[in-house]
């Protein structure tokens, strides 16, 4: 059961949406936003959500770096990272995926697109992140979750 979910975003309108869509999908999530990794990285440190949104690209540091240091963290090692942006490079896919994170989510371009998205994520077996990552795996490439 999900209850704890930290979301990591630089972009202030992403972390109003993204509040809208949980709070739309179940209301007693405990949701906290932080703004880039440095901030996340702090925030760690005192309690280990149920899962982590983490974006790409933001400053002071990036979501791959924050990805290194959560992986080499004996506490943080088997969080379920949801690693998400803008970006459709497939390097920058297979990338976060060989770094450590369990899905890769395009932001999508509309708000009712974002929102379905979120909670299809939201939606999956989180008890067993590694299955969920092997799922996006053909032929040892990764894809991006749809």
């Amino acid at each position: 059961m999900m209850n704890n979910i930290i979301f990591c975003e630089d972009d202030e309108d992403d972390r109003f949406l993204f509040n809208d869509v949980l709070r739309d999908f179940n209301s007693k999530l405990k949701i906290d936003f932080v703004s880039n990794g440095v901030r996340l990285m702090e925030l760690l440190k005192h309690y280990v959500p149920d899962l982590l949104f983490l974006d790409l690209e933001m400053p002071f540091k990036n979501g791959l770096e924050c990805l290194v240091e959560i992986r080499e963290n004996a506490t943080l090692e088997k969080l379920p990272v949801v690693m998400f942006s803008s970006t459709t490079r497939q390097a920058n896919i297979q990338t976060a995926y060989d770094m450590g994170a369990h899905l890769f989510l395009i932001k999508s371009p509309t708000f009712s697109e974002y929102a379905s998205s979120i909670r299809a994520v939201l939606q999956l077996d989180w008890s067993n992140p590694d299955a969920i990552k092997e799922q996006y795996c053909v032929n040892g490439r990764y894809a991006a979750f749809t």
